[in-house]
């Protein structure tokens, strides 16, 4: 006769043995709604090969010059230089950290008194490099805007005078001169200048749009900014080794490793190296037990020594690169005022060429022909003229930017 605890067992055995069975039914029973399939391959129709010529119903052989306001916001480099460094991401709240202030009572954390001293310059240093960096990129911005606006000008003179040209090539054809009237070429030169005024439209509400926001200006101001500049030229060359010197001197990313690679700011060196490449910071353990463990067994000294060690081999290799830098402006900027030199004898030789035929117009020899395309080879080598001066004034503040003035004009 079984005992009673063993029937009790076995009962309660078969009990859990029916329960994990309706369980298991009612799980094959009721199939979870989260899951969905995966979906099949989508298909297409097929269809027989199309016709690929565009739809050209809409558009107009006629040019419809562009209007541009006749009033804007007049912007000058200065201003352009003060405003970006006001504006500059970041740099104000490096100024106001509150690890740059020291302890109440110096005497008695004289160590935590020299960190935040030392912190203050490094964030300083780092605050002027974004300064610094932020007023180059809007100088840029800003010569090629007003590259943009000149050129739209130069391309605005020449569609007149291909204008001109046309309603005399009309006016020949009335009279049955049609061997002097070429109107087909003439409305083809048209559509092209008209869309190349568009494409620098387009550039120019880019510009305008990236200099609003980099010098804190009012997004949805209807006026356009329109930088006023003489686009003077310097004549005079680089002293190459005199800027690289001046360079080293006031880069202020060189004077933030400075700091660092003479231990003032060993805690920040890290963070510093991790701008720098992430792999160039130290890593810590995981473990809380670990990083106790670790901090018993190595000294502070050794510690420092290798952050300080970091730091002075990423300040040897920054002033390898800022060297490099501050020498390819100065040789690109000696190129560029070149250009400028030839693309001026260019202009000045195309009016020669005008004057020329104005000349022999005046005489009273056929000439309309050629003084037409030779006032728009004027136009032509003007706009050369102006993009080599442009190049000439971007690359000078890639110069200036390198050698960490901007922060300091």
């Amino acid at each position: 006769m079984p005992h009673p605890t063993t029937n009790a067992r076995r009962r309660r055995a078969l009990w859990f043995a029916g329960y994990a069975l309706l369980a298991l039914a009612g799980c094959h029973a009721r199939p979870s709604s989260s899951f969905s399939p995966v979906p099949g391959p989508a298909q297409l129709p097929v269809a027989s090969r199309p016709n690929f010529e565009p739809d050209l119903s809409g558009v107009t052989a006629e040019a419809v010059p562009l209007v541009r306001p006749d009033k804007g916001r007049r912007l000058t480099a200065p201003d352009t230089r003060r405003l970006a460094r006001a504006n500059a991401p970041f740099a104000a709240d490096l100024d106001r950290h509150e690890d740059n202030q020291g302890p109440n009572h110096e005497k008695l954390n004289r160590k935590a008194a020299r960190f935040a001293a030392a912190s203050r310059l490094v964030r300083g240093h780092a605050a002027d490099e974004l300064r610094n960096r932020a007023a180059g990129e809007a100088l840029d911005e800003f010569f090629k805007l007003a590259g943009a606006e000149g050129q739209f000008d130069l391309l605005a003179a020449a569609a007149a005078e291909l204008k001109a040209q046309l309603g005399e090539a009309e006016r020949a054809e009335q009279a049955g001169l049609k061997d002097r009237a070429d109107t087909p070429a003439l409305r083809r030169q048209l559509l092209d200048i008209e869309a190349q005024q568009a494409q620098l439209e387009a550039g120019i509400g880019a510009l305008n749009a990236s200099l609003r926001a980099r010098l804190g200006l009012e997004a949805g101001d209807p006026l356009p900014l329109w930088p006023v500049d003489p686009l003077a030229v310097r004549p005079d060359d680089i002293d190459v080794p005199a800027a690289v010197a001046t360079g080293l001197v006031y880069r202020p990313d060189l004077n933030a490793l400075r700091v660092l690679a003479d231990g003032g700011a060993a805690d920040l060196t890290d963070a510093v190296l991790t701008g720098l490449n992430p792999l160039l910071a130290k890593l810590k353990p995981d473990s809380p037990l670990a990083l106790l463990l670790l901090s018993c067994v190595r000294e502070p000294e050794r510690q420092k020594e290798a952050a300080t060690g970091r730091a002075a081999s990423a300040l040897a290799a920054r002033t390898r690169q800022a060297e490099a830098e501050i020498r390819a402006a100065a040789v690109g900027l000696r190129g560029h005022r070149a250009a400028v030199a030839a693309r001026a004898l260019d202009v000045r030789a195309a009016e020669a060429r005008v004057s020329e035929l104005e000349q022999r117009k005046t005489a009273g020899l056929s000439v309309a022909a050629d003084l037409a395309a030779a006032k728009l080879a004027v136009l032509k080598a003007k706009g050369e003229r102006l993009s080599a001066v442009i190049e000439w004034h971007t690359t000078e503040v890639k110069l200036r930017q390198a050698m960490g003035l901007l922060v300091r004009e």
